[in-house]
């Protein structure tokens, strides 16, 4: 994050009174709201649209007068609804494998370099895969950034069982990755 960038807990009033610091707020989260849902098991496309629809609730809450303390934990809390929601709706859970999803992760790399990541991510996300639901989404919500706090209000955990959950799921992907 920049020296200048939007910092993640102003209070939306003042967000609505300015659009730049919303598209600011937009580039610091856009890639790693996508990371996430990607590994929820939305394709790219999904994921995207997702991230829209997030940001377009933002702008309806905000158009209201709605007031919230965390800006962030509020979009990763509307997206992970969103994804939800969909995954529900197609009656579908996972269905794309996570390795269709490298290409996506892995932008500006030599050919040898793809090669070697994407054999990375297809033993992570095998891993990832053994984990439990509660395990997968809170390692991936703090992969994304957030604090231990924020995956409470996302998930609705209390924070002491996020970290429980957090250090456990570490401890299974070292041991099914060999570290």
């Amino acid at each position: 994050m920049s020296d200048d960038s939007l910092p993640l807990a102003l209070p939306l009033l003042r967000l609505a009174s300015g659009s730049s610091e919303i598209t600011t707020l937009y580039r610091e989260l856009r890639k790693p709201l996508l990371r996430y849902l990607v590994c929820l098991g939305l394709s790219s496309d999904e994921a995207q649209d997702v991230v829209q629809d997030v940001f377009l609730s933002l702008q309806r809450h905000l158009a209201l007068d709605g007031t919230q303390e965390n800006i962030r934990a509020w979009l990763f809390r509307v997206a992970h609804n969103q994804a939800r929601n969909r995954q529900s709706s197609y009656h579908r859970r996972f269905s794309e494998p996570l390795e269709s999803q490298a290409d996506f992760l892995a932008d500006d790399a030599t050919p040898e370099q793809r090669v070697l990541e994407k054999e990375k991510f297809r033993r992570l996300a095998a891993a990832i895969r053994l984990l439990t639901e509660s395990e997968r989404e809170c390692l991936l919500l703090r992969a994304g950034g957030l604090r231990y706090r924020e995956i409470g209000e996302v998930l609705g955990m209390a924070v002491s069982t996020v970290g429980d959950t957090v250090e456990r799921a570490i401890k299974k992907l070292a041991e099914k990755c060999n570290v």
